[in-house]
């Protein structure tokens, strides 16, 4: 839904969760076919970007890093879904920041 982010520190999460919307589940889903496919060990040639970033890996590098990366994101988390940032607002206002404890939280 969306990226909340500090302007004044480096606090930042992963867009809001929601079951019928975005999940960390239901994207790594799209990695099934891959993790269970014959060509887990060939080299991963299907993302530029990517392949900029990490150069030359295999499909099982590239799915597992994917999880590790979801699972850093569920870990650090302050608000998992939209409702529970709107619970934490006070007044009417957003909460501060969970890391410096300024009122300069944004969403993009």
């Amino acid at each position: 839904m969306a990226f909340l982010h500090c302007h004044n520190c480096d606090f930042s999460q992963d867009d809001f969760y929601s079951v019928d919307g975005y999940n960390p589940p239901d994207y790594l889903q799209s990695w099934n076919k891959g993790l269970c496919g014959d060509r887990i060990d060939e080299r991963f040639t299907d993302d530029a970007e990517f392949l900029r970033e990490y150069g030359p890996i295999t499909l099982r590098e590239v799915i597992a890093r994917e999880y590790e990366k979801y699972a850093r994101g569920i870990r650090s988390m302050k608000w998992v879904t939209w409702e529970s940032f709107k619970e934490a607002w006070i007044d009417g206002k957003w909460p501060p920041c969970p890391k410096c404890g300024k009122n300069d939280l944004d969403i993009d």
